[in-house]
Parts: structure tokens; C-alpha cells; sequence
């Protein structure tokens, strides 16, 4: 990485860090005197990062993930490695952008709403302190330890949502093979198929992302503060 990347990087970090503070104080000023509802500080912070992750963090991965998405589907295309070989890591290599694909107005429309029930199902799981402490509370009932403890959120916050995103998605990819098998479709057509495989596959992925960054948000502010 360049060094004028990485001084944007932290430039634009230290705005948001400094946003963020002064709308966790406004906040909690605003609500506990102009309104009648009783915001601890706690509750104000843990509004404001997981509202942060699902509105700003979920579109930001998600780019991300559809971009890596489709180096991979490049370099198996190019025959780099073959399917089921280790692939690498995510963000290891430098990518070329995605392709370019023209969407349909109906399709716009799926995405947008994917969107908006992703980002809603996020701050309603995870912006209320109390349903972080429930699940805290619960992870930790089952956990023998901190070890178990990390094993059983990896699997309850990021395997189990993996596996049933996915689980919805195999039956479309079933039809879309068939499709792409029996042949007779023009090369914008196959580019389509493939595009909304990854950026469905990239999405799940970037909102499991989300979920465990606003589930670990949380965790910290309820063992710090």
C-alpha cells in the first residue's frame, strides 16, 4: 500500500472517530433532555456502531467481497487452481475490478430490498443493548471458557447464519446451472447469471461480516464500559 493511501486512511479513520464521539455525547444529551426515554451511554454507543456496521460497513464488505468474488471465478476460469484447492486468503492479492453488468430494473429492485431488510434485521438484532446481553448471556451458559466461548460465537454468529444464507441460495444456483448446462445463452446472458451468483454469494457473506463485527461491538462495550 502506498504511504498516501495509508495517510488517507487514517485521515478519513480520525474524522469518523471524531463524528462518532461527538454524536455518542450529542446523543445522549439530546435524548435524555429533550425526550423522555432514559439513554444510558452504553445503549448510545452500541446504537451508534452497529448502525454505523449496517449502513456504512455492510455496502463497504460487501463491494469488497464481490470484487474477491470474482478474482477467484477469474483464476479458476484461468485455470490457477482447480476447484476445491486452498484458495487465497481474502484481500492477499491485488484484483482487477468486477464487470461491468447492465441490471434490470426488477433485479434492481430485489437488491435494494435484500439491502434494506439486511440492514434493518442487523439493527434490530443487534442495536438494542439488552439483546446483546441476552446473547452474551447465552453463549457464555454453553461456554467452558473463553476458548469454547470464542468457538461457540464463531459458530452461532458466523456458521450458522453462513450455512442457512447459503442453503437458500443452492436451489437458484441449481436452476442457474441447468440453465448455463443446456446451453443457448448469449454471452450478456451467462455474464448476468454469473454476476448475480456473486453478488448474492458476496452479499450473505459480507451480512454474516456485519453481524459478527456488531455482535463483537457490543461484547466490548458491555465488558468496558
Amino acid at each position: 500500500m502506498k504511504p498516501v493511501q495509508v495517510v488517507k486512511i487514517l485521515a478519513v479513520s480520525m474524522v469518523l472517530t471524531a463524528v462518532m464521539l461527538m454524536g455518542w455525547i450529542g446523543l445522549v444529551y439530546a435524548a435524555n433532555t429533550y425526550t423522555v426515554i432514559a439513554l444510558t451511554a452504553e445503549e448510545a454507543l452500541n446504537l451508534i456502531l452497529v448502525g454505523f456496521v449496517a449502513v456504512i460497513g455492510l455496502p463497504i464488505l460487501h463491494a469488497a467481497s464481490y470484487r474477491w468474488f470474482w478474482h477467484i471465478r477469474r483464476k479458476q476460469a484461468a485455470g490457477e487452481f482447480l476447484l476445491g484447492e486452498e484458495m487465497p486468503g481474502f484481500g492477499s492479492e491485488p484484483t482487477q475490478p468486477p464487470p461491468r453488468i447492465k441490471w434490470g430494473a426488477r433485479q434492481i429492485a430485489v437488491y435494494a430490498l435484500l439491502y434494506l431488510v439486511g440492514m434493518s434485521s442487523l439493527i434490530a438484532a443487534y442495536a438494542p443493548v439488552g439483546h446483546q446481553e441476552a446473547l452474551t448471556s447465552f453463549l457464555w451458559r454453553f461456554s467452558a471458557g473463553r476458548a469454547s466461548f470464542s468457538s461457540l460465537v464463531q459458530l452461532v454468529i458466523v456458521f450458522l447464519p453462513m450455512a442457512l444464507s447459503f442453503a437458500c441460495l443452492i436451489p437458484l444456483f441449481e436452476t442457474d446451472r441447468k440453465r448455463l448446462a443446456a446451453g443457448g445463452l448469449s454471452e450478456q446472458e451467462v455474464l448476468g447469471i454469473r454476476g448475480r451468483q456473486e453478488w448474492l454469494s458476496s452479499f450473505a457473506t459480507a451480512f454474516v461480516m456485519a453481524g459478527f463485527l456488531a455482535f463483537i461491538a457490543g461484547n466490548m462495550i458491555l465488558a468496558r464500559l
